[in-house]
């Protein structure tokens, strides 16, 4: 009988609780956890055990900072369920999954019992950004930036959480330690001694960009940015305008150009302000041109749209690119108009990047594809077009194609010998 108490002792302490927050947006289920054995608990350690009645505490002081910051509502509508499990490697991955249901959004967080508080941090404020720009969200899910939650979530844990503590303590409650220092030291330190990223790169980062060491130069990148953008006039605002507007669009920049058209009325020049910008506040200088290579590349990709085709009728489908010329003819005029809006955007973000010469070019597509533009919204606005009727003109698909030959020249151009010297010539005037 004496073991039988004392092993259902044991079993009730490790009996996973479930803690709800105080505005109920939030459910925590988890293992609790006991106090530290040193009895204190400080903003210094690099990791956290989850207990889940602080993790509830502390992912509501997250929402409501988040909130603060961006002059959010208190209105939500979207239930975060998190779920802690036992760590079985090192940095284990945390899963958070978006359920649509008829009459809104849920989101389901899994995250290891023992995990850094900046990862912590940066769940916390992807998924509460998430809830928020999905309140309107019908037909698909919101795009966020890549560049918003690492830079918000650097900016909380610099200024308004930076005496965040998760660690079960003694009665005596969370040890608050006020730290005053710059908020953008860590920043400047990262920014100095890895470089500036493009805003090509912190709008489309890669894989390596986002993983190892690489991370935190873009966590930095993103921090100045997003900061500066929270400095402008009407910037918080115009934030929480971009992410309510999401949802309409299928990517973020069309949002973003439309929230914060009186500042920025096209996407370089956002380019620049920003080079400029972080320029100015990291100390460091940032080279602006693309290698040729690196941004002929680019505008491979642009230029081109992976579509899912098949060989035969019953054959799977294979994922395959097409030039822009096959988008234009075979598209419907409702469907080429995002793809155009994103192309263009794109080009614009290159063009600033590139080699005189290429400018030109990058400038003779832009051309194009406003042409193509024009048509495509003026043909999605009349009701007597028949569906799947191409607006693409033979004289707009000829210019694409000579337009793809100049670049093929620019192409296979030879580098020129850095050992004699070279004229520039300044490109003629576009008619």
């Amino acid at each position: 009988m004496l073991l039988a108490f004392l092993f259902g002792a044991r079993a009730a302490e490790v009996e996973p609780l479930v803690v709800r927050s105080t505005s109920g947006q939030f459910v925590v289920r988890g293992l609790p956890q006991g106090p530290l054995r040193s009895g204190q608990s400080t903003p210094e350690v690099a990791y956290l055990r989850l207990d889940p009645s602080l993790t509830a505490v502390s992912l509501e002081r997250i929402r409501q900072c988040l909130y603060g910051e961006l002059n959010i509502p208190d209105q939500w509508r979207g239930l975060v369920t998190v779920s802690t499990f036992p760590a079985q490697e090192d940095c284990p991955p945390i899963t958070v999954t978006s359920i649509h249901y008829a009459d809104g959004w849920g989101y389901r967080v899994e995250m290891p019992e023992i995990l850094e508080k900046s990862r912590f941090v940066r769940c916390a404020v992807n998924v509460i950004l998430r809830e928020f720009a999905n309140r309107n969200a019908f037909t698909h899910e919101a795009e966020l930036p890549p560049w918003l939650a690492e830079g918000l979530a650097s900016e909380l844990e610099a200024t308004s959480l930076t005496s965040l503590a998760l660690e079960p303590t003694p009665p005596s409650g969370l040890v608050r330690i006020e730290r005053g220092h710059d908020p953008l030291r860590h920043a400047r330190e990262v920014v100095r001694s890895g470089g500036l990223l493009t805003f090509t790169q912190l709008s489309l980062p890669t894989d390596a960009e986002l993983s190892g060491a690489n991370h935190e130069r873009f966590q930095a990148c993103s921090h100045l940015f997003v900061r500066e953008l929270l400095r402008l006039r009407g910037g918080r605002e115009a934030l929480r305008d971009m992410l309510e507007r999401l949802p309409q669009h299928l990517n973020w920049q069309t949002a973003f150009l439309r929230a914060f058209e009186a500042r920025f009325p096209r996407l370089i020049d956002l380019d620049k302000w920003y080079t400029l910008t972080t320029t100015h506040v990291s100390g460091r200088d940032n080279a602006s041109i693309w290698p040729v290579e690196t941004a002929l590349a680019r505008l491979d990709e642009i230029l081109s749209t992976t579509v899912q085709v098949r060989a035969g009728t019953n054959d799977p489908p294979l994922s395959a690119p097409v030039r822009l010329q096959r988008i234009l003819v075979e598209l419907e005029p409702a469907r080429q108009t995002p793809v155009l809006e994103l192309k263009r955007l794109q080009l614009e973000m290159l063009q600033g990047r590139t080699t005189p010469e290429l400018a030109v070019l990058i400038g003779d597509y832009l051309q194009a594809i406003d042409a193509c533009l024009r048509r495509s919204r003026a043909a999605t606005g009349h009701r007597n077009v028949p569906a799947g009727k191409s607006v693409a003109t033979p004289e707009i698909l000829r210019r694409l194609d000579m337009l793809d030959q100049r670049l093929e020249v620019i192409r296979t151009k030879p580098a020129p010998d850095s050992s004699v010297p070279q004229r520039i010539a300044m490109p003629a005037p576009v008619k």
